[in-house]
């Protein structure tokens, strides 16, 4: 059994078009269940969410705060997982359409191979485009001397030099938070996403613990789905300062004090070089350089007076 989660925040046309999807691409002898967790969205796409409740294997899940990303899968996961004990599951951003049938092909790549942990499949754009599906994590070997070294030196995990090319899966440090699908055992032991990420991270997050816990983390290029969000564009001040206070977290937790401060440092003067783009980078760097505190995240709370201005940075 695969439990796949959707998150679904005022985007209810995205979730239904997913779960047809999902429906069309699935083989009939492939078990699934969907729970689908509407993160306090207005009360119309809530109405518009609820046309889900007519395919049988869909759970519907409604949080009264938005949850943000990890608190939204994991509502979902904690919603479902006891009744249905899945074998594994598949994180899916609510704005992606299957191309071809990735939840047998996954798990029967990772029942076979059980080194693997969690893989991704090829990412496309709306467009059609080709879109990396993995990503690196933000090491002071990666900072300082660059993927092209870091590859010679085989330091970290890098894909096969021509990528879009590939026909077998490869290794990655991390893989696309918009298709995640991991070892529900392996997921459950280690704790599922971290709820402390609101936006951001969340993935790096992941796919570091998977590999600490001696499991491989790899793109499947064989399978393939699109992501209509897959470009974006510059997001507001308050969503990059969100970023700085996701990585600053997984820094603190991942890395040792010394690598996690030169590595936050080296994104302080990166954005201080950015800030002939704009006078706010300088407020992030001042911001990263304070640590990023998470009391500035503008994850919803009861209390929220610390998240009431920004005028400190």
């Amino acid at each position: 059994m695969i439990l796949v989660v959707l998150v679904n925040y005022n985007s209810a046309a995205h979730t239904l078009a997913c779960l047809d999807s999902l429906r069309r691409h699935t083989r009939s002898g492939t078990a699934y269940h969907v729970v689908v967790v509407d993160n306090a969205s207005t009360a119309t796409d809530q109405t518009a969410l609820r046309a889900a409740a007519g395919f049988p294997e869909v759970t519907l899940c409604f949080s009264d705060l938005n949850l943000g990303f990890a608190g939204g899968n994991m509502l979902g996961y904690r919603t479902v997982s006891a009744r249905w004990q899945p074998t594994h599951v598949f994180l899916l951003n609510n704005d992606t359409l299957l191309q071809t049938d990735c939840l047998t092909e996954l798990s029967a790549l990772l029942t076979a191979d059980p080194a693997i942990g969690l893989a991704a499949p090829q990412m496309f754009g709306a467009e059609g485009e080709w879109l990396e599906s993995y990503g690196f994590f933000p090491t002071l070997a990666d900072k300082l001397l660059g993927r092209g070294l870091c590859r010679l030196l085989g330091l970290g995990r890098h894909p096969p030099r021509r990528a879009r090319m590939a026909e077998h899966p490869y290794p990655a440090d991390m893989v696309t938070g918009a298709a995640m699908f991991v070892d529900a055992a392996l997921f459950e032991r280690i704790g599922g996403l971290d709820e402390r990420y609101f936006l951001y991270c969340e993935e790096e997050d992941l796919a570091w613990r998977v590999w600490q816990a001696g499991r491989r983390v790899i793109v499947v290029p064989g399978s393939r789905f699109t992501h209509l969000g897959g470009r974006s564009s510059e997001p507001s001040f308050g969503l990059l300062r969100e970023f700085y206070i996701s990585l600053a977290y997984f820094l603190r937790k991942n890395f040792n004090p010394v690598h996690a401060w030169a590595v936050r440092w080296l994104f302080v003067v990166k954005l201080i070089f950015r800030a002939r783009r704009g006078r706010h980078y300088l407020r992030l760097a001042r911001f990263l350089a304070q640590d990023a505190p998470m009391s500035f995240s503008i994850r919803p709370v009861a209390a929220d007076a610390s998240l009431s201005s920004d005028q400190p940075f």
